[in-house]
């Protein structure tokens, strides 16, 4: 075999790589669910304080 034939070392790119793309999937899951999260305690926030006040406005 000659020194000519070996292709080149690509594993620590592919590493980096992918454990960029990795981290990018799993802060993109993380957003979601806290947007998801956030407006849900939104909408019972509003549904509370809506309702408080109908009551103390009879």
């Amino acid at each position: 075999m000659r020194s000519e034939d070996v292709v080149e070392n690509y594993t620590n790119a592919f590493l980096w790589s992918f454990g960029v793309l990795v981290f990018m999937a799993l802060f993109g899951i993380w957003v979601v669910w806290g947007l998801l999260g956030a407006a849900l305690t939104g909408a019972i926030a509003d549904r509370l304080i809506t309702k408080d006040f109908r009551r103390r406005g009879r």
